[in-house]
């Protein structure tokens, strides 16, 4: 499952508490039925394999659509095939939670469709700390275009009727103060803004930062529900620029930065969401019906967390890890001034 290792936003699933594998899986507890979004505990994130054709033959991998359910670091990978179907029982005793009763797979724009739970797997995934995920196949779903299926993702609800309240929305670009980068990768000023919501502008603690010798910068993004927001997510810096510095002295001026997502709380504030992170996760997808927002989705490399939205209050309720990486992966890079180092040898 080499492949997986390079999706960003995508994967997931969870390593159970200390002492969990000597426990029985837990199975979770349909909702009360509807058509609407059922709460962050029933949510998981999918994500779509592509078959590997250098694969010794076809039991060794899979193509189709997965739910990962539970990660074990190991020390090598060995004798560990890139694909294995595994039983019910194998699974329960390598302390694998039980498989969603239902899944109903759905992607933005797309009515949901019933998927058919399918076997246990354990798969083979190659990173700095390699490690063997564990989850479920899922069958029955169409598969995404040919051109996307390297990073595909759906979000799978637990529910035992369709969920056609029930809408996926991405957060959609509102504000940004960038500046441009000329041909010869030297980063201008901006010369254009649009403002930060006010909302999320009270929520920011002040600086002292004005042009020339500091310029603030953003970039802000917004889901709003029945016209209202209730989410932000984005990056604010404030980039020191010394007197008379020139474009070669870019990657050396200091910048403070800030980022994170937030939840609009009473009377429409804004309020970080940090509850339940060991490290920065990133708001994909806010769940909304009719009743209004219900669940957030943070993604990071390799895992999600899964929050109920009630009260103005964003609480966190599954928080799966599939893939294992060294502490520098985790961090954000919420730097969106002059592009350096490695970022800038790949533009």
């Amino acid at each position: 499952m080499k492949r997986l290792a390079c999706s960003f936003v995508i994967l997931l699933v969870g390593c159970p508490p200390a002492g969990r594998s000597s426990q029985q899986p837990v199975q979770p507890t349909l909702p009360v039925s509807g058509a609407g979004c059922p709460s962050a505990d029933h949510v998981y994130v999918a994500s779509y394999l592509t078959q590997d054709h250098n694969a010794p033959d076809a039991a060794t991998s899979h193509a189709g659509w997965v739910v990962p359910l539970h990660d074990r670091k190991v020390d090598t990978l060995a004798d560990q095939p890139e694909y294995a179907v595994i039983d019910a029982r194998t699974a329960e005793s390598l302390g694998v939670p039980a498989a969603p009763p239902t899944a109903w797979l759905m992607a933005p724009g797309q009515a949901p469709c019933k998927a058919t739970v399918g076997s246990y797997y354990a798969a083979a995934v190659d990173s700095p700390a390699p490690n063997v995920t564990y989850g479920v196949a899922l069958d029955g779903c169409a598969a995404p275009p040919s051109d996307q299926q390297q990073d595909a993702e759906a979000i799978v609800l637990v529910a035992d009727q369709a969920p056609t309240d029930c809408q996926i929305l991405a957060p959609r670009p509102v504000a940004a103060r960038l500046g441009e980068t000329d041909a010869e990768k030297h980063w201008q000023r901006p010369t254009k803004e649009t403002p930060i919501p006010p909302a999320l502008a009270a929520a920011i603690p002040p600086h002292d930062c004005k042009p020339p010798g500091c310029e603030p910068l953003w970039a802000i993004a917004q889901v709003d529900v029945a016209n209202r927001p209730v989410a932000w997510a984005g990056a604010i810096n404030w980039l020191t620029i010394p007197p008379n510095a020139t474009a070669a002295s870019q990657c050396d001026w200091k910048a403070e930065t800030l980022a994170g997502f937030y939840l609009a709380g009473p009377e429409g504030t804004a309020v970080k969401v940090t509850e339940g992170q060991d490290h920065p996760l990133l708001l994909s997808t806010v769940l909304a019906d009719s009743t209004g927002a219900r669940v957030l989705v943070a993604e990071g490399p390799g895992e999600y967390m899964t929050y109920d939205v009630a009260a103005a209050k964003a609480t966190p309720a599954r928080h799966l890890t599939w893939l294992r990486l060294g502490p520098d992966a985790y961090a954000v890079d919420d730097r969106i001034g002059p592009t350096c180092g490695a970022d800038a040898d790949s533009h």
